[in-house]
C-alpha cells in the first residue's frame, strides 16, 4: 500500500538472506580458524560454501511459506516467536537434507553458533524494521459498510501509523465518527492518500463500479476488499488467460508448502518410529497376550478429498461382532483392561505413524472419521465436508484445544477449519509442542 513500507519489507528481506549467508560463514571461522569450542580438523571450506547456498535457499522459501514478512502485530514478543520458529524449521531442514547428502557429518559447534547467532541477528533486524515500518503514517479512505471492510478498519486500529481520512457509506456506529457525505476524488488525491478500499456486500457490488469509475482519472491506488463471507476456507485469486477467478474453499496452501509438510512428516515420524519401537513392541506383546485376536486393528476412514483408507490402531477391544454397533462409550464391555489404558493415554494412536509415512494421514490435521458417520454428520452439520479439503491427521488444532473424544462435533469442525484455513509449518510444529505440553491423556476417551 505505502511505498516506504514496501522498501522497508523488501530491504529486510535482503538482510534476512545477508544474515544467514554472513553467519554461516562466520560460524565456520569461528570454528574452524579461531577453534571455538575446542581444537577443530581441517574441514574443506568450498565444502561448507555449498552448504551455505542450500541454507540460504531453505532459509527464503520456509520465510517466505511461514508469512514472516507478512504478520506483523502489534506484540513484539509474538513477532519475536515468528522469527525464531521460522528460522528453527528452516534449520530442521537443512540438518535433514545435508544429513542424507553427504557421508560427512557438519561439526555440531559450527551449527550450534549458527543457528544461535543468526537468530538473535534475525530478532534484532525484525525489531528494527517493524519500528521503522509503525512509524510510516499510512492515510487511506475507506468506502463501503461491508463487514471484510469493517474487519479491515478494526485491524487497522490497533496501528496507531493507520489514519482514516473519511469514511464514505460507514455502518451506523461510525458515522458520528468519520463524514459519509461527498466524495471528491480530487481533494482525496491533494492530501497524498495512499490507497482508498472499497468494500460492499455482494447484494450492494454495483456501487463498487461507480466509485472505481470515479477513481480511474486520478492518482489514487483503488483496493477493492470482496463480500467473500461464504468461503469458509478462504480464497485465493487465481488468472486463466487474463481474466482472473477467485477460488473459494480451497486450501490456500502453495505446492512448497506442502512439500516442507510432507518432509517434516517423514523426518519426525522416521525418527519417532526409531526412538520409540522399544514401546511399541512392549505394547505389542502387552495386547497379544491380554485378550485373543490380532494386536493391530485397521478402520476404514475417510481422508483427504473423501479417498478412504484403513486407519491403524493398536486393537484395545475384544474380537468379534458387536464392534459394528457405534461409538464407545464409559465404562463400554467392549474394552479389554489394557485397552482401556491405552485408549485413556492415546498409546493405541501410535501405529498411525505408520499411516503417515504411507502419506495417508499428516502429523498434524483434522481427524478422519468413520464414512458411515460422515455421510450422516454431512447431512447435519454446515460445511462438515469442508475438512475433508486437507490430509487428515493424528493429532489436530481441535485436539489440543480440548475437542477430542465424546465432545461437541460442531466445535471440532470449528476448529478443523479454521487450522486448513490458516494454516502454515509454523502451526503444525506448535500444535505438536502443544500436544506434548497438554500430555496423551483424555478424560472423554473411553
Amino acid at each position: 500500500m505505502n511505498r516506504s513500507i514496501k522498501k522497508l519489507n523488501y530491504l529486510n528481506r535482503i538482510a534476512d538472506v545477508s544474515i544467514v549467508w554472513f553467519v554461516w560463514c562466520l560460524s565456520y571461522f569461528l570454528r574452524f580458524e579461531l577453534e571455538v569450542g575446542g581444537p577443530a580438523s581441517n574441514q574443506l571450506y568450498q565444502r561448507y560454501l555449498g552448504y551455505g547456498v542450500l541454507l540460504t535457499l531453505i532459509s527464503i522459501i520456509v520465510f517466505k511459506n511461514t508469512k514472516l514478512y507478512e504478520n506483523f502485530t502489534t506484540n513484539y514478543t509474538k513477532d519475536i516467536l515468528n522469527v525464531i520458529k521460522s528460522n528453527l524449521i528452516a534449520f530442521i531442514i537443512f540438518l535433514v537434507l545435508s544429513f542424507f547428502s553427504s557421508e560427512e557429518r557438519l561439526s555440531r559447534i559450527a551449527l550450534v553458533l549458527y543457528f544461535s547467532i543468526s537468530t538473535f541477528l534475525l530478532i534484532f533486524v525484525k525489531t528494527h524494521f517493524k519500528k521503522k515500518i509503525l512509524k510510516e503514517e499510512i492515510k487511506v479512505v475507506l468506502v463501503g459498510n461491508s463487514p471484510s471492510l469493517v474487519e479491515f478498519f478494526e485491524l487497522m486500529e490497533k496501528f496507531a501509523n493507520y489514519k482514516v481520512i473519511n469514511w464514505i457509506h460507514a455502518p451506523e456506529k461510525y458515522q458520528q465518527k468519520y463524514s459519509t457525505s461527498g466524495f471528491n476524488a480530487a481533494d482525496i488525491e491533494k492530501l497524498n492518500c495512499d490507497g482508498v478500499i472499497i468494500g460492499f456486500e455482494s447484494r450492494e457490488a454495483n456501487f463498487i463500479d461507480e466509485y472505481v469509475s470515479k477513481l480511474s482519472d486520478y492518482l489514487i491506488p483503488v483496493m477493492i476488499l470482496p463480500d467473500l463471507s461464504f468461503a469458509k476456507l478462504g480464497y485465493s485469486i487465481t488468472n486463466y488467460k487474463g481474466i482472473p477467478i477467485i477460488n473459494i474453499n480451497e486450501p490456500d496452501v502453495k505446492t512448497v508448502g506442502l512439500i516442507l509438510k510432507r518432509m517434516f512428516d517423514i523426518f519426525s515420524c522416521g525418527i519417532g518410529l526409531i526412538l520409540i519401537s522399544p514401546l511399541l513392541l512392549f505394547i505389542a506383546l502387552v495386547v497379544k497376550f491380554t485378550s485373543k485376536g490380532p494386536i493391530f486393528y485397521g478402520q476404514v476412514r475417510m481422508g483427504v478429498d473423501g479417498r478412504e483408507f484403513k486407519m491403524w490402531k493398536f486393537r484395545s477391544m475384544v474380537v468379534g461382532d458387536k464392534n459394528t454397533e457405534g461409538w464407545t462409550v464409559k465404562n463400554d464391555p467392549r474394552v479389554t483392561p489394557i485397552g482401556r489404558f491405552i485408549r485413556k493415554t492415546s498409546l493405541d494412536e501410535l501405529p498411525q505413524l505408520w499411516n503417515v509415512i504411507t502419506g495417508e494421514m499428516s502429523l498434524v490435521g483434522p481427524r478422519p472419521e468413520r464414512p458411515v458417520y460422515v455421510n450422516q454428520f454431512r447431512d447435519e452439520i454446515p460445511s462438515y465436508m469442508l475438512r475433508h479439503k486437507f490430509k487428515a491427521g493424528i493429532t489436530g488444532w481441535a485436539q489440543v484445544n480440548g475437542w477430542r473424544g465424546d465432545t461437541s462435533i460442531e466445535k471440532r469442525i470449528e476448529c478443523d477449519l479454521w487450522y486448513i484455513k490458516n494454516w502454515s509449518l509454523s502451526l503444525d510444529v506448535t500444535i505438536i509442542f502443544l500436544t506434548f505440553w497438554k500430555g496423551f491423556v483424555n478424560k472423554n476417551a473411553y
